[in-house]
């Protein structure tokens, strides 16, 4: 499989989460670059067209079905954006994982400061080698720490929805 269509799956799953939730009456716009050289999948606006915040969509390649008991081998949590990004200084309301071969989506509320109350792996200043990406692509590349959100962090995807649909609300 090619990087490309690696990228192609994600963007797969942020356009169907961000339709999900627009048919649900939600504000949300298409995914747009920050300064940070990074993306922020799904940004939701209030009527008048302000971003209020934004969720983002992570894709899992395994076949889950229950995303709380479930966790791959040698995974400690789920993970959640990287460390060297935009998350750190502003994070999300919302991170929402899709699996594509289930199509059961899950989420997680971001903390203020996700270092605060999630573990970050591998650790706070290492790389690992992104063994999937650097096979794709024949070129070396790294993995920067990440937030590991725990299972404990895990809410239902009814929940996720509800607290997005609050948070538009309340703005």
């Amino acid at each position: 499989m090619t990087w490309e269509k690696f990228l192609a799956e994600g963007d797969y799953a942020v356009t169907l989460i961000r339709n999900g939730l627009r048919k649900r009456g939600i504000n949300t716009g298409e995914s747009i670059l920050t300064q940070f050289n990074t993306d922020e999948d799904i940004p939701v606006y209030d009527n008048l067209g302000n971003k209020i915040f934004w969720i983002s969509v992570k894709t899992v390649f395994q076949s889950i079905t229950d995303p709380i008991r479930q966790i791959p081998p040698g995974y400690k949590g789920w993970m959640c954006g990287e460390v060297e990004s935009k998350q750190w200084v502003n994070p999300p309301a919302v991170v929402i994982w899709y699996c594509r071969n289930t199509k059961i989506a899950w989420g997680a509320i971001t903390p203020t400061r996700p270092s605060t109350k999630w573990i970050i792996y591998p650790d706070r200043y290492g790389t690992k080698i992104d063994k999937r990406k650097t096979a794709a692509t024949g070129e070396t590349h790294y993995i920067y720490p990440s937030y590991c959100v725990p299972t404990s962090e895990i809410i239902s995807k009814d929940e996720v929805i509800n607290y997005i649909q609050q948070l538009s609300i309340s703005c």
